[in-house]
């Protein structure tokens, strides 16, 4: 292999990106960045997991904002977040998030799930930006059979799921989450299943790798 890809993907929820992206990272043996994005933002602020995890691609309610103002003091302990009362705490905790995201892809080749990735490393050359997308119907489906959901509750997770993602990125980019315009390739995986979806992405990474 020769040089370096940073791949990042959006997904609808139930589309199968998530499981798309890990064979992808799987396959070429790089680093995966989902929710191990959360871990890396704990240890560079000080912040618990579960703070970043509480706004992971959703808007803060004034709920928990209230609670990270209460814990603002301890994460303050490292400098990270330095930026007094001019912005919001979940406004602080996207921005170390971007700073994270920055680290990631400048050690070398890996996966990033989703969170504005493709915004904040739009300008990153070794970057090879997807969204994978799937109608509605497709997954409730992969729902259903991975976690045991009944159709009803399916849908409602992947219309609530979805709606939540699509305010996050729109709140933080002033862009349109899923605009093709946004992205290098966008793939509908209900077409060959995502398990097919993963070896066209795979083939599009490993081009990229060796140019």
């Amino acid at each position: 292999m020769g040089g370096k890809v940073v791949i990042t993907i959006g997904r609808q929820y139930g589309s199968g990106g998530r499981q798309i992206g890990r064979i992808i990272a799987d396959r070429l043996g790089i680093p995966f960045y989902d929710k191990e994005l959360l871990n890396r933002a704990e240890e560079e602020s000080g912040l618990d997991a579960e703070v970043f995890g509480s706004m992971d691609e959703k808007r803060c309610s004034n709920i928990l904002y209230s609670f990270l103002r209460r814990v603002e003091n301890k994460s303050s302990r490292r400098g990270i977040i330095g930026l007094g009362d001019f912005i919001t705490m979940d406004d602080r905790l996207f921005l170390i998030q971007n700073q994270v995201l920055k680290t990631i892809a400048s050690e070398g080749s890996c996966v990033i799930m989703g969170r504005c990735s493709n915004v904040v490393l739009s300008k990153n050359e070794d970057a090879v930006h997807f969204y994978v997308k799937a109608p509605e119907d497709y997954k409730a489906g992969l729902l259903e059979r991975l976690y045991g959901l009944e159709r009803k509750a399916a849908l409602k997770l992947v219309r609530d799921t979805d709606k939540e993602r699509e305010d996050y990125f729109r709140h933080y980019t002033g862009k349109k989450w899923g605009d093709s315009s946004l992205y290098n390739y966008v793939i509908d995986s209900s077409v060959i299943g995502y398990e097919a979806t993963a070896d066209i992405m795979y083939e599009i990474a490993l081009k990229k790798l060796n140019m």
